[in-house]
This record gives structure tokens, sequence and C-alpha cells, in this order.
């Protein structure tokens, strides 16, 4: 049960996972701890990249992977949320969204997940990402699951600080999973070519970039990969700023 978790017997569970997998202690452990504990459909992380918008670097489901990268392509959802406000956000379902996330919602509720909680993550005075825990059915979250999510975002932020002080490794390199890291430098990649055929800044060429994925049903990555290939060339004169060659 969640009220039987705090910070102590977090730290433990996720130094015993660490030791079975004889790997060092990272932050993915303690995002596997809080899928588990939570009974989660997914846990997802979001931090702020260069250009201010959110950047998935870690997913515990596939389900989840593709509703954060969504959540990014489309600019809103509970993380955005919780990043702007710097306060826990409670989504009991998502079909009681719509208004506020029309898109997103949607989305969300096609990938079969229908509640959320969002976690920011503090640095300092300021926010520098987000936690998201995502449920299959709706549902409201207690007062304890709300402070254990609290605890796991900031022992969390806390693991991701400390070794890029001690290692100055990048973020998802933390998390041992390579495909995200992979994956975004792509998107970034693509995003320099479309801000130089479409002759404007980066946060428009990606904005452009993140409207054709969703414009073509694709996933983001998916159409980042076609811009760096050529498959998709970029014409400013297009609503969407991308034409097939």
């Amino acid at each position: 049960m969640v009220t039987e978790w705090d910070a102590d017997r977090i730290e433990r569970e996720v130094r015993r996972r660490a030791a079975v997998e004889r790997a060092p202690l990272s932050a993915r452990h303690f995002v596997m701890v809080c899928h588990d504990v939570f009974d989660a459909a997914g846990v997802g992380v979001q931090l702020i990249a260069d250009d201010g918008a959110l950047e998935p670097v870690h997913a515990t489901t596939d389900v989840v992977e593709r509703v954060i990268e969504l959540e990014t392509t489309l600019g809103e959802g509970p993380a955005h949320l919780a990043v702007a406000g710097g306060r826990a956000v409670a989504v009991d379902d998502f079909r009681q969204q719509r208004a506020r996330w029309p898109l997103f919602s949607d989305a969300a509720e096609f990938a079969r997940v229908r509640a959320a909680l969002a976690f920011p993550m503090w640095l300092g005075s300021g926010t520098i990402g987000a936690v998201e825990v995502y449920s299959p059915e709706p549902r409201l979250p207690t007062t304890a699951e709300l402070d254990l999510g609290g605890v796991f975002t900031e022992l969390l932020t806390d693991q991701i600080v400390t070794r890029l002080d001690e290692v100055g490794a990048d973020a998802p390199e933390e998390f041992g999973i390579e495909r995200f890291h992979i994956r975004w430098q792509v998107v970034y990649q693509a995003t320099a070519i479309a801000s130089i055929h479409l002759r404007c800044g980066l946060p428009e060429a990606s904005l452009r970039l993140r409207a054709h994925a969703f414009a073509s049903g694709r996933r983001l990555c998916e159409v980042a990969e076609d811009v760096v290939t050529g498959v998709v060339r970029l014409a400013p004169d297009d609503p969407f700023g991308l034409e097939a060659p």
C-alpha cells in the first residue's frame, strides 16, 4: 500500500534493485519503483530542453512513452501544467478534460490511459521538468498518493542533479535508456534543418515540425527522421512547413 512507503523505504528498495542488476544506482531505478508502488499504467519523465520545450527522457511502458511524446508534440497536457504552475496536477478522468486539452485528452483515452498525476521537478527556485504517473482507470488520488508522488519526484530530482554534478553525464544517460537520447538528437537535427529551410528561428521551426507531426498523424520522431534523411522537405508556403519531395 502507498501508505506503507516513505523516503527511507524507497531508497532501500531502489538500492536493492540496483544491486540485483549489478548496476550503478540511477534515476531509472527510482522510476521503476514508482511505477510498481503506484501500480501504474506507466510513469513518464520529461525535462525542460534548451529551447524551453519539454523533452521526454524516460517511460516505463511503451504506452506511456507514446503518450508523453504526444504531449510534447501537442504542447498540452498535465506535465505542461505542472511545470508552468509549479504544483502537482491531478487528472481523475481525461474524458472530463476535453475543454482544457481537446487534442491530448482524446489521444490519452485512445491510448487507454484515463487518469494521471503530474509532479513538477524543482531545482532551486525553478522547475526543470515533471514526473507523470498514469492510470488505466478513472480515479481520484488520495492525499497519501499525492504526498508520496512528491517524495518520489524529490528523490528522483536529487539523483539526477547529484549524478550530473559528479560525472557530468547527460540526463538521458542517467536513465540508462539510449533510445530516448538518440531519438531526441534526431529531433534536434530536424529542427535545425527546418530553421534553415524555413529561414526562421529554432522555436518556430520546432513548432512547425510538431504541427506537421500532428497533422499527419505520425510520431514526432518519425517525421524528424524523414526530415533529416531528406524524405520530407521543407516548404515555407505550406501551412505546416513541410512537403514531400
